[in-house]
């Protein structure tokens, strides 16, 4: 735990470009950051990798959201909620985080953290849940998977309205039961006419019935078929565009709270991890054709040096000689001054 940390009251906000990704391994230590979360925690990269990643863990933060983070991706599941860290400096910042176990093999090796900007909304709900959790006055709520969750009866009813009743599962179950009752409509109207001996207009009217009730059912299968294509037709449309490269173009309207849902932001994380990657890549081929450039012009000045060095050493060369000579005159004329 990091609570005992200094805080203050000045906040980073995020800007929408940046995506906070970093990797820990099991034991929660961090193995891998990005050069957003280096610049938006205030730590260098050298004190946070290697460091448990509660190093920017913000003391406003109650434990049932960490306790309700780490039972999730135990469970192999991706948890997305809210968090409030904490900077070197003592200030905060608020993320949207999803944290996904990367699993190799059968086996957990580490966990993935994708964190982006949230909106204002989106804070001040978690901001006030939170605060209820930590002070241990929240009845009636509790934390599942990341999201804020009502508890007993008023829970319950909260799941069958808030996107259960339009999920695929929904509908299936929906297709099912109405086909089903379609069905046994259409069967029991049959047997009824062959007991009771109805009249030959009575029979027509049964198997009229029988007909419509099958013809329901044809278009129950078809009208889900449809719903359960247009839900995933902007996903799909999605997904091309990162295929073909484009990774500028967000995700285009709003997140349905169900398995489509999940799936359209599961997509979204995707395209903003692959945006953070690839300009680290830009930023690295940058740093290194810098760093060639340099090298580079100093080895043409190391060669122009060597090349003024070695003109130098022929100047040295050419004046030796002509020195040699003039001792050698010099030497000359003294021997015969001598013998005179």
């Amino acid at each position: 735990m990091r609570s005992s940390q200094p805080v203050n009251d000045r906040e980073y906000v995020l800007r929408d470009e940046q995506y906070l990704i970093s990797r820990t391994d099991s034991r929660g230590r961090i193995i891998y950051a990005n050069p957003a979360f280096v610049e938006v925690s205030g730590f260098s990269r050298e004190e946070l990798v290697g460091a448990p990643h509660n190093i920017v863990r913000h003391p406003d933060m109650p434990p049932a959201a960490f306790d309700d983070l780490w039972r999730t991706i135990q469970r192999g599941e991706p948890w997305t909620g809210m968090v409030k860290n904490r900077r070197k400096d003592g200030g905060f910042y608020w993320v949207l985080a999803n944290v996904t176990p990367i699993i190799e093999r059968g086996v957990t090796v580490c966990y993935a953290s994708v964190r982006v900007k949230p909106t204002r909304a989106q804070i001040e709900a978690a901001q006030a849940a939170y605060d209820r959790l930590r002070t241990a006055t929240a009845p009636g709520i509790r934390l599942h998977g990341g999201q804020v969750q009502p508890t007993g009866l008023r829970g319950v009813l909260a799941r069958l309205t808030r996107g259960r009743l339009t999920g695929v599962r929904a509908r299936m179950l929906a297709w099912a039961v109405l086909s089903s009752f379609l069905f046994l409509a259409a069967a029991g109207a049959a047997i009824y006419g062959l007991h009771t001996r109805l009249t030959p207009e009575a029979l027509a009217f049964a198997a009229a019935l029988t007909a419509g009730g099958v013809a329901l059912i044809f278009a129950a299968g078809w009208g889900f078929a449809r719903s359960i294509a247009g839900l995933l037709g902007s996903a799909t449309d999605f997904t091309r565009q990162i295929a073909a490269g484009n990774l500028s173009t967000p995700l285009p309207g709003a997140l349905p709270r169900d398995e489509i849902g999940e799936l359209k932001f599961s997509l979204e994380v995707m395209r903003k991890s692959l945006v953070s990657i690839t300009r680290d890549v830009h930023a690295g081929i940058d740093a290194v054709s810098r760093t060639i450039t340099e090298t580079e012009s100093a080895a043409q000045d190391n060669a122009a040096r060597a090349e003024l060095a070695s003109q130098a050493v022929e100047n040295l060369r050419t004046d030796g000689a002509r020195l040699r000579d003039a001792i050698e005159v010099f030497r000359v004329s003294a021997t015969g001054a001598f013998r005179r």
